[in-house]
C-alpha cells in the first residue's frame, strides 16, 4: 500500500476544487447565454405587441443581471486562486489563498454585497474543510 503524504492529499483536493470552480464558471456562462437569448426573444415579442406591459422582458433582464453577478464573482474567485497556483498546477501557499478568499468574502459582506459574499463563502468553506481534514 502506497503512503501518500497529507500535503499531497491537500494538493489533490485543491486541484479538484479548482477544476470544479472552472466548471461552475463554464456552466454559469452557458446559462448567461441562454438567458440572454430568451431576453432578446422577449424584447422582440414586446416590441411586436406594441410595448404591452404584460409581455415586458424586465423579469428576464433581472434574472440575467443576477446570473451575471454570479459569473463575475466566480471570475474574481478564479483570479485570486490563480495568483496562488504555481507553474505545476499546485497551490503551495494554500493557507494564504484561503485567507485571501476569506478576507474577500468579508469585504463583500462589509460592503453589504451579500450575494457575492455568499458565492465566495461556498468556495471558502470547501477549502477550509480540506485544510482542517488534512491537518
Amino acid at each position: 500500500m502506497a503512503i501518500i503524504s497529507k500535503e499531497a492529499e491537500v494538493q489533490e483536493e485543491l486541484i479538484t476544487i479548482y477544476e470544479h470552480l472552472l466548471n461552475k464558471r463554464s456552466i454559469i456562462q452557458d446559462e448567461l447565454k441562454s438567458i440572454r437569448k430568451r431576453f432578446e426573444k422577449q424584447c422582440d415579442v414586446f416590441i411586436m405587441n406594441g410595448y404591452n406591459e404584460e409581455k415586458s422582458p424586465i423579469i428576464t433582464n433581472k434574472i440575467y443581471h443576477t446570473k451575471f453577478i454570479e459569473y463575475d464573482t466566480h471570475c474574481h474567485i478564479i483570479d485570486i486562486v490563480n495568483d496562488f497556483k504555481d507553474v505545476y498546477g499546485y497551490f503551495p501557499e494554500y493557507g494564504e489563498m484561503y485567507d485571501t478568499l476569506y478576507r474577500t468574502m468579508l469585504q463583500f459582506a462589509n460592503e453589504e454585497n451579500y450575494e457575492c459574499a455568499a458565492f465566495v463563502k461556498i468556495w471558502v468553506d470547501q477549502i477550509e474543510k480540506i485544510i482542517i481534514q488534512k491537518s
